[in-house]
């Protein structure tokens, strides 16, 4: 009962905008909310010692706790003022980013202003994911997610039944791992600049069947489109999720999207419903695209290192669009 009621308080001053420690063996440590300027487009504020851009109707703050013997941490994204029974969508790092980074290369603060889900950041220990289920790190990175879910539900009111996930690159093959091991938290998936690794296709066995889609470019040098030693192409990938949501391969459909950019790239859309449990799997091919975020101002590398970022698509407004119809 004492430690519902310090998660409450901590609830409550997180609206108040007032950081809050519960002294308890789980704490949970809420630092103060940073609201965006409403007369600014965007309001510079640091979390993690890292830089975050907000823009109108939007805050920000982290959250720290103990788990697995670790301390893990993560950010938090909401709109301005809290609301309760809001959509969580995970947004998951590359090996070597953080949290903060990820926010500004997919512009998540606009998505919260414009849609209203609060965006969780999660920030991987050591620089990297646990995303391999046969080879422990000792983070028990899947643990540590699901942690995160339930501090979000009952210190901040957000829905269980509408979370979501999506990550890019290493972040991405941990969204694969938890689409495998975490289907009964999270609603639906998206990854980007990420297959499927043969270790977690060797194990995958989700409990429940969740639509998902990938994005990935067709001359990404980091992660090749025919993949590499003990990763999986991106179109076995597919094959290897369109085989676990039982998607009659008939019924898939392919469209060239509109091409509104004059930035070398174009996209395709394969889709494979009727899938089993109302499912869907999606395949946005980003013909010459590279190891990017489409839709992203500010990539993490330059060009000349991760390739080229097509405009003609949005991906966090595409993945947002894709994954919040769908319930857990």
């Amino acid at each position: 009962m004492k430690s519902r009621i310090r998660c409450a308080a901590a609830a409550f001053s997180l609206l108040l905008g007032v950081s809050q420690l519960a002294q308890a063996a789980d704490a949970v440590t809420v630092g103060a909310a940073k609201v965006a300027s409403p007369k600014l487009a965007t309001t510079l504020v640091k979390i993690h010692n890292n830089y975050l851009t907000l823009v109108p109707k939007t805050a920000a703050f982290e959250v720290s706790f103990e788990h697995n013997g670790l301390s893990r941490t993560f950010t938090v994204i909401r709109p301005e003022p809290a609301t309760t029974g809001a959509p969580v969508l995970l947004m998951l790092h590359g090996r070597n980013g953080n949290g903060e980074a990820q926010a500004s290369l997919a512009n998540v603060a606009a998505g919260v202003a414009s849609s209203g889900y609060w965006a969780v950041l999660p920030l991987s220990r050591d620089n990297q994911w646990e995303d391999d289920p046969t080879a422990s790190l000792g983070y028990d990175d899947v643990g540590y997610v699901r942690r995160i879910l339930d501090i979000m539900g009952t210190s901040f009111g957000t829905s269980p039944a509408r979370v979501y996930a999506s990550g890019i690159s290493e972040g991405g093959f941990m969204v694969q791992r938890l689409a495998c091991q975490l289907s009964d938290r999270i609603a639906a998936f998206a990854m980007v600049a990420a297959t499927m690794t043969g270790k977690i296709a060797s194990v995958c066995a989700p409990t429940v069947r969740r639509p998902l889609m990938l994005v990935h470019g067709s001359s990404d040098q980091i992660v090749p489109w025919n993949g590499y030693l003990g990763v999986l192409s991106v179109d076995a990938a597919v094959t290897k999720w369109t085989q676990l949501n039982q998607c009659p391969a008939a019924q898939a459909v392919t469209q060239a999207l509109p091409d509104s950019a004059s930035d070398g790239t174009t996209v395709s859309l394969t889709r494979y419903p009727g899938c089993a449990g109302g499912t869907e799997v999606r395949l946005y091919r980003i013909n010459n695209g590279g190891h990017t975020w489409p839709g992203g101002v500010i990539q993490y590398q330059p060009a000349s290192i991760v390739g080229a970022t097509s405009m003609d698509l949005k991906a966090t407004t595409e993945i947002w669009n894709f994954v919040s119809p769908y319930r857990r």
